[in-house]
């Protein structure tokens, strides 16, 4: 498919990415994947309101030369642009919250494809299996706990014990 063709497709949910020229759907988000969403929503808004910076979920943002992906959440530290045009530009740190229709190794393809293309950090979070793994300049999935930060945010931590408490038992 054509990026014309994709831009001109209308809005659906679950939300279309489009990477060199395939358009893929995300999955439908169930129970687990939400609880944890809105927990780190929340965790990132705070620091982004600290920061003065920005964070969202879901935005559908541009990788040139490749497509739009959509990250579960997103945010870009103070200073860096948000969009250029109507094109959500790529963030600061990405996260991808796995749900249990995605592979793992498809997960993580998608975050080093952010990395390598202008995201710092991506998180990987899976709660089916309760683990985090990181993606930045010296880590390639490695596995994160009991907290889950990155160097380039400093103050931003996510408790996982606390996070995964937060789920049903499965």
């Amino acid at each position: 498919m054509t990026l014309a063709a994709f831009e001109a497709l209308p809005e659906q949910r679950p939300y279309l990415q489009w990477w060199d020229g395939v358009v893929v759907q995300k999955a439908v988000p169930r129970i687990p994947h939400g609880i944890v969403q809105l927990y780190l929503a929340a965790v990132l808004d705070q620091y982004a309101r600290a920061m003065n910076a920005h964070a969202a979920t879901e935005v559908h943002i541009w990788f040139e030369g490749h497509g739009y992906l959509v990250p579960d959440l997103v945010y870009w530290a103070p200073g860096r642009p948000l969009a250029e045009g109507d094109r959500a530009l790529p963030p600061s740190l990405a996260i991808e919250i796995r749900s249990p229709r995605e592979s793992a190794a498809s997960q993580r393809e998608k975050c080093r494809d952010m990395r390598a293309n202008g995201v710092a950090v991506c998180w990987l979070i899976d709660p089916a299996a309760r683990s985090a793994e990181c993606f930045d300049a010296t880590r390639d999935g490695e596995p994160a706990g009991p907290l889950l930060q990155a160097a380039e945010f400093p103050g931003l931590v996510v408790d996982l014990e606390l996070l995964w408490s937060r789920l049903p038992a499965s």
